[in-house]
């Protein structure tokens, strides 16, 4: 496989990835990889046109292919055709065009030739076919800027924002309380889910998973737990930093609408969720990392 690259992204280091919706000359980029790849045969393998002696694929079942993708994306007007290429559906759609591709694509490989019908019977080589589609799409993500990355498992995943990408990472815990590591989990995968509404809900439950990391340390009660694990890290002015930054995201925790939702709770402005995230991530990091909380 033929790894392409740009002199820029060499010498002067990739784009900034902090676009979450898809503009034009991104989805027409998309489409013609799209396009590239039905045409020459690249989803055979899941849309067969047999041979008419039957002895094997020649080609795409192109009306198949346009009848599935249309019932599995039905808020996607597809087959677009060529005047319709500057109207760009929404972001998800179109993600979900990526995914659907992805997931159903397959290299071809020339096999016997058939000479009455003029043409070779097509093989199909799957690991291949993926990693190529996927090392494009995502090449073409990086160079548009935009904040996600088609996964090994051909799922397109959202990136976040890049402050937290390598937090995020980092951030895989192995506490010995299946309960904590679970919410943080969860909290991660919400957060990147491509659909705006999880990610408030993924700061729901990191917050609920830094009120039982306060738990794991010794002691007959939260503060006492909290205190004995902030001890284990340091001590002095750094130790007193490290307490006002937990009790003063706990302060937020309880003023504003992230675990509680009563009347009088403050609604987040647009904007916070990502950088309550990113900060209270980052906290939960180093804490867990300086007490051997995280997998090896």
């Amino acid at each position: 496989m033929t790894r392409r690259s740009f002199y820029s992204d060499r010498t002067r280091g990739r784009p900034l990835r902090d676009k979450e919706v898809v503009d034009k000359v991104a989805w027409r980029g998309l489409l013609a990889v799209i396009d590239s790849r039905t045409e020459d045969n690249w989803l055979a393998n899941e849309f067969p046109e047999q041979c008419p002696d039957g002895n094997g694929i020649s080609g795409t079942n192109q009306s198949r292919l346009d009848d599935v993708l249309a019932a599995f994306i039905p808020d996607l007007s597809w087959p677009i055709g060529y005047a319709d290429r500057d109207e760009v559906p929404e972001t998800h759609q179109i993600l979900d065009l990526v995914d659907f591709i992805g997931q159903r694509i397959a290299k071809p490989k020339p096999g016997p030739y058939h000479s009455y019908y003029r043409h070779n019977e097509l093989n199909f080589d799957v690991p291949a076919g993926r990693e190529e589609f996927r090392h494009e799409v995502n090449l073409l993500f990086a160079r548009s800027g935009l904040a996600y990355e088609v996964s090994p498992d051909m799922e397109v995943e959202r990136l976040g924002p890049s402050e937290a990408r390598q937090t995020l990472v980092d951030l895989d815990p192995d506490s010995g309380d299946e309960i904590f590591d679970d919410l943080v989990l969860e909290a991660k995968r919400r957060f990147l889910s491509r659909d705006p509404g999880d990610h408030s809900v993924g700061l729901e439950k990191l917050w609920d998973a830094f009120e039982r990391l306060k738990t794991l340390g010794p002691g007959k009660d939260k503060k006492s737990q909290m205190n004995a694990l902030l001890d284990r890290l340091s001590s002095g002015s750094w130790r007193a930093h490290l307490d006002a930054e937990a009790m003063q995201l706990t302060g937020i925790g309880n003023s504003m609408t992230i675990r509680h939702f009563e009347i009088g709770k403050e609604s987040l402005p647009d904007g916070a969720t990502d950088y309550l995230f990113t900060r209270m991530a980052s906290l939960m990091l180093y804490i867990l990392r300086s007490t051997g909380r995280l997998q090896e």
